[in-house]
């Protein structure tokens, strides 16, 4: 099996989890290698011309059989133009992200779906409504992603200690984006009885920062913005409650790990988030903030929040795999008998 990965230019989530898959591919004995090209956030005609160029040349000269798996929508649809005429070649594409913004963009992300959907083999969805548009677009083969979070070891969690401060302690993990839905959450700790009893630190950084701190000053709000932290586990072994206020999320790397850590959880049930929590979360609609605190103000109870964070764990064993995620890309990635 020989796979060409073509990857956009793009950071978070999306990066790590291209840089997990080639890792594993490697580290099992499949020949894989990046396309020398680069995909721009934004359409850039001499940019995606010689992407088409590139991979058209390098299917073209192929002696063998060759999968090319694209990440994103863009990088699917310019790996789908270049595969007419060389359909012994096999195109597998991951959606991460929904298009968003004005009624041109996502007009055209529209047509690049349908691009891609009708190129593509198979159409791996790291969410349900993803995967709901590529099958009304016209994909073939649309299967959920697998999309793991990364393990640093196989040890059991550390029992977490107690956190110093006295009230609720919340914890979020989401980098500073409207996506986020960052407003919902101060809104929503503006709702909260006896906010002098509950600290909320948010974990990340982001284009918002200014926003969001101007707006915690001014209205007085208990909520902290720690910025961007490399002691993930450390925050979720002393926190009480993990919080989500995603408007979208595809698989959210930071609620498997809440899931892992034991952390009882509040979630907008945006995107892929159910199909990582399951039961586990207490799930409130997107866009709510009164839902939000009421889901905040359930969890302050000691007992209750035994049950979910009880819940969590055994959640946390069902989880997918990089051992699952390698079976999925051996069986998507393998060449089509033609």
């Amino acid at each position: 099996m020989r796979v060409l990965l073509v990857r956009p230019a793009a950071s978070g989530g999306l990066a790590a989890h291209v840089d997990q898959e080639l890792a594993l591919l490697s580290a099992a004995g499949r020949e894989v290698l990046e396309a020398p090209v680069r995909i721009r956030e934004r359409p850039d005609p001499v940019e995606d011309l010689r992407t088409v160029r590139t991979l058209r040349s390098m299917l073209r000269l192929a002696e063998a059989p060759v999968t090319l798996h694209a990440h994103g929508l863009r990088a699917g649809a310019l790996a789908a133009a270049a595969m007419p005429g060389h359909r012994r070649h096999r195109l597998v594409v991951t959606l991460h992200n929904r298009t968003i913004g004005s009624r041109t963009t996502r007009t055209v992300g529209a047509v690049l779906l349908r691009l891609l959907a009708r190129g593509a083999d198979t159409v791996l969805a790291v969410s349900p409504d993803l995967a709901d548009t590529a099958r009304a677009a016209g994909a073939r083969d649309v299967r959920h992603a697998i999309i793991p979070a990364p393990v640093a070891d196989s040890s059991p969690p550390p029992q977490p200690p107690r956190p110093v401060h006295e009230g609720l302690d919340v914890l979020v993990i989401a980098r500073l984006a409207p996506q986020k839905g960052l407003h919902d959450l101060l809104d929503a700790a503006g709702m909260l009885e006896e906010p002098d009893s509950i600290r909320i630190r948010v974990a990340g950084d982001g284009p918002l920062h200014d926003e969001l701190e101007a707006r915690i000053r001014r209205e007085q709000l208990p909520v902290e913005l720690l910025g961007r932290r490399h002691d993930v586990p450390e925050l979720l072994a002393a926190c009480d409650l993990v919080v989500s206020a995603a408007h979208w999320e595809g698989q959210p790397v930071s609620l498997q790990e809440a899931l892992r850590a034991g952390r009882a959880i509040v979630a907008t049930d945006a995107g892929g988030t159910r199909w990582v929590t399951a039961d586990a979360a207490r799930l409130v609609p997107v866009g709510d903030p009164a839902a939000l605190a009421a889901g905040i103000t359930a969890l302050r109870d000691p007992a209750a929040r035994r049950i979910a964070e009880e819940a969590s764990r055994r959640r946390a064993l069902e989880l997918p795999t990089a051992g699952d995620l390698l079976a999925q890309l051996d069986e998507v990635l393998a060449p089509s008998p033609r």
